[in-house]
C-alpha cells in the first residue's frame, strides 16, 4: 500500500491521485494533464486532446475512444487521434465478417471483461491475426499491427465504452505493463466522460429553457447583486434596446477581453432599485416602465432560486410583461408558476396589466374590494 495525502474538495483529490498515480506509472506531468482536462470539459476537442496526450505518455501514436449510447443514430460513436476520418466505417463493416478476430473477441468476451479489458495477443496470436480478413482488410491498411483495450464501463444506460490504443506497423505487441497502465488511467478517463455527459445534459436543458422561454411573450433578464447583467433573452434584448453581444464583439474584436459587463443602470436605471428591493424582502416587487421605444412594460422582480446548498453568486429574476391583453393571458400562466400564485392572484394579473383599478377588477370578479385588497398586497 502506498500512503498519500488526501484532501477536503473533490478537485483536489483528483489532482492528489494524479500526482500520485502519475508517480507510480512513471508518467510525468499527470496530474497536470489531469488538471487541464477538468478545466477544458464541454470545449470541442477536448477528447482528442486528451488521447493525443495520453498515447504519449502510454506509447502510442493511435488512441480511440469508443463510446455509442444506446438508442442513438450512431452506434459506432468515437472519438480518436491518429486515425483516419474513415476508420469507423471501415471497422462496422468489417467487424461483421466472421474471421478468426471476430470469433475470438465472441468467445473470450467475458473472461476480457473481467480482467477490464485486453493486449490483443490474448484474445489470439499475433501471427493468427496476421493471416485474417480483419487484419488485411482493415490493420494493415490502417499501418497497425496489434492493440490494447481497456473497459471504461459498461451498464445498459451508457452500452460498452472502450478505451484502445494500437501501435505501429511493424513494431513490437504492446506490453503487460502497457496494458496495466492503461487500466491504471480508465478510472480517470471514466470520470471525465461522466462530467462531460452531465455537462452536455445540463447544456441541453438549459438551451430548451431557453428556446421555450423565446417563444412566450416575455422578457426574462438577470443580474447580480451588484447590477451586472447576467443573461437576457431575445425578448428583453428587444424590447429594451440592448445589442446582441455577438455584434458588440465583432466590432470590438480587438479589446474584447477588457470588456466590462453589462450594467443594469445602462439598460433601464428604474430597474436598479428592484434588485436590493427583492433581495431584501425576498418576495416579488414590480413597477411599470416605458422603454426608450415606448414601449409600455411591467416588470417583476424576484429572487432567483437555486437549489439547497448551491454555490454561486446572488442573482435577481426580472420579468417584463408588455401592458397588452393579448400577451397578459399567456403571461398570467407563466408568472403564476414562476412566483406560485393562487388562482384568485392569477386571475387579477390580465386585469392588473390592462390597467384596471382595484374597483374595477372588484367589479369584473364579482368579489368585495377587501378582497382584491388582500389579493393584491399578496400579488405584490
Amino acid at each position: 500500500r502506498h500512503n498519500h495525502p488526501t484532501t477536503t474538495t473533490s478537485g483536489s483529490k483528483a489532482l492528489t491521485h494524479g500526482n500520485w498515480l502519475g508517480e507510480q506509472l512513471g508518467m510525468s506531468g499527470f496530474e497536470t494533464l489531469m488538471a487541464e482536462s477538468m478545466e477544458a470539459l464541454g470545449e470541442p476537442g477536448m477528447v482528442e486532446r486528451l488521447l493525443q496526450q495520453l498515447g504519449e505518455r502510454l506509447g502510442s501514436r493511435k488512441v480511440v475512444l469508443f463510446c455509442p449510447l444506446p438508442g442513438t443514430d450512431d452506434p459506432l460513436a468515437a472519438f480518436q487521434s491518429g486515425m483516419p476520418d474513415d476508420f469507423l466505417s471501415r471497422y462496422a463493416s468489417l467487424i461483421q465478417v466472421s474471421d478468426a478476430w471476430s470469433d475470438a473477441l465472441e468467445r473470450q468476451h467475458a473472461e476480457a471483461a473481467a480482467r477490464g479489458g485486453s493486449l490483443s495477443q490474448q484474445l489470439i496470436g499475433t501471427a493468427e491475426l496476421r493471416r485474417g480478413a480483419f487484419y488485411a482488410e482493415y490493420l494493415r491498411p490502417l499501418g497497425i499491427d496489434a492493440m490494447v483495450n481497456s473497459v471504461v464501463e459498461s451498464s445498459p444506460e451508457v452500452g460498452v465504452h472502450v478505451l484502445a490504443m494500437y501501435n505501429e506497423l511493424g513494431q513490437p505487441e504492446f506490453t503487460q505493463q502497457q496494458f496495466a497502465w492503461l487500466r491504471a488511467v480508465t478510472p480517470w478517463v471514466r470520470s471525465l466522460l461522466r462530467a462531460q455527459r452531465r455537462m452536455q445534459q445540463a447544456q441541453r436543458h438549459a438551451g430548451a429553457l431557453e428556446q421555450t422561454l423565446n417563444q412566450l411573450p416575455l422578457g426574462v433578464l438577470h443580474a447580480n447583486r451588484q447590477g451586472e447583467v447576467r443573461y437576457l433573452n431575445d425578448h428583453a434584448r428587444t424590447w429594451l434596446g440592448v445589442e446582441d453581444e455577438c455584434r458588440v464583439l465583432l466590432r470590438h474584436a480587438t479589446g474584447w477581453h477588457n470588456r466590462q459587463p453589462l450594467r443594469l443602470a445602462q439598460v433601464d436605471a428604474a430597474l436598479v432599485p428592484l434588485i436590493a428591493a427583492s433581495l431584501g424582502t425576498r418576495t416579488p416587487v414590480s413597477l411599470r416602465l416605458r422603454t426608450a421605444g415606448n414601449q409600455a412594460l411591467v416588470a417583476l422582480a424576484a429572487p432567483l432560486k437555486t437549489a439547497p446548498g448551491a454555490m454561486g453568486e446572488a442573482l435577481v429574476q426580472f420579468i417584463l410583461v408588455p401592458e397588452t391583453p393579448p400577451h397578459a393571458s399567456t403571461a398570467a400562466s407563466v408568472c403564476s408558476a414562476l412566483y406560485g400564485l393562487t388562482p384568485a392572484e392569477a386571475a387579477l394579473l390580465p386585469l392588473l396589466l390592462q390597467g384596471m383599478t382595484p374597483r374595477e377588477m372588484a367589479d369584473t370578479q364579482g368579489v368585495k374590494m377587501p378582497t382584491v385588497r388582500s389579493q393584491l398586497a399578496s400579488l405584490y
